[in-house]
């Protein structure tokens, strides 16, 4: 099989998780990050460290960019230039018009991007996804979703609606699965409680509620936290509800599903690493595999989705979304 060649941009905790899956997936990668902790990375899993971003993307196949939001854009469009597919780190951007460019120039230029919203690889969610397609919740579908996580370092975006904070990054895993599961977003409502300084200090705490009606008449609540406190992990759930039945999930619980009404009886299932099963999607369709779950027109479509949950936060106004016709 071809070994891809990866430049992988940053050196974070998402980094070392990409890095880690790209090893196991037999890929070679050249780390680069402006910070200077590539060189460490690179030598604790035996990867290459490269002097530049010029130097990290000079024959790369594909870029994976696991940078701070505000720098995808820049990165994405040298990755475009050197002709090499990108993967990149949610949210694409935190403004609806910017991760549009980046769309546009990779569809351009042939180009193929896969956004890394890697809770779509979790078994509960992808069973979920899987429930409601086939029919077995029926209809009348209403959905809650939370995330919940530390926020551990500064946040560095102010307080607007094009850059929201917790509603453009951590609302993002919840709005990709309602969005994945019940299809196109037309109406936007939401709420944000909590300081936001810029930029926020660590431990700072915020909620940002937020509910989506879909083109298909399901409504979806999505409820994210930053805790005050550190976390041993970010806490995921659902609660899906329709005439035929009811299923739930939490990532607390030991189980992975559970189910009940006339959709009774359909285990969960337990997985391996998401980061694994996201990347190796990937890697398969760059290497002429069939397509994976996400495709670009999912990180401009989340993006947007995000983007009105900012505006309609700090406006107290209901947002309206055309529909793209992708889902």
């Amino acid at each position: 099989m071809p070994q891809l060649e990866i430049a992988l941009i940053g050196a974070g905790l998402i980094a070392r998780l990409h890095l880690d899956s790209w090893l196991r997936l037999g890929a070679t990668v050249r780390v680069y990050s402006v910070d200077g902790r590539d060189k460490e990375l690179a030598a604790e899993f035996g990867a290459t460290a490269a002097d530049s971003l010029a130097d990290a993307l000079a024959g790369a196949d594909v870029v994976d960019i696991c940078t701070p939001t505000a720098t995808h854009r820049e990165i994405a469009m040298a990755a475009i230039a050197a002709g090499a597919h990108i993967v990149c780190e949610k949210p694409l951007s935190a403004v609806a018009a910017e991760a549009e460019k980046i769309v546009q120039a990779a569809e351009a230029a042939g180009l193929r991007l896969y956004p890394a919203h890697d809770i779509r690889y979790a078994p509960a969610f992808a069973r979920l996804h899987e429930l409601v397609a086939d029919g077995s919740l029926g209809t009348g579908t209403t959905a809650r979703f939370t995330v919940a996580g530390y926020h551990p370092r500064p946040w560095s975006g102010p307080a607007s609606a094009e850059s929201g904070g917790i509603l453009t990054d951590q609302l993002l895993h919840g709005v990709d699965l309602a969005y994945w599961v019940f299809g196109d977003v037309v109406r936007v409502h939401a709420h944000y409680q909590g300081d936001l300084p810029a930029p926020a200090p660590e431990g700072a705490a915020a909620t940002g509620t937020v509910v989506l009606t879909h083109a298909s008449g399901a409504l979806s609540q999505i409820v994210c936290r930053w805790t005050a406190t550190p976390q041993p992990s970010v806490r995921v759930s659902y609660h899906v509800s329709g005439t035929g039945g009811t299923v739930a999930y939490d990532s607390q619980w030991p189980q992975e599903i559970s189910v009940t009404g006339d959709a009774a009886g359909i285990p969960g299932a337990y997985g391996e690493s998401v980061f694994d099963l996201e990347l190796r999607e990937f890697s398969d369709a760059f290497l002429g595999g069939p397509p994976p779950r996400l495709c670009a027109r999912d990180a401009l479509a989340t993006t947007r989705i995000t983007a009105a949950a900012a505006e309609s936060a700090w406006t107290g106004r209901v947002v309206e979304i055309p529909v793209l016709g992708v889902a």
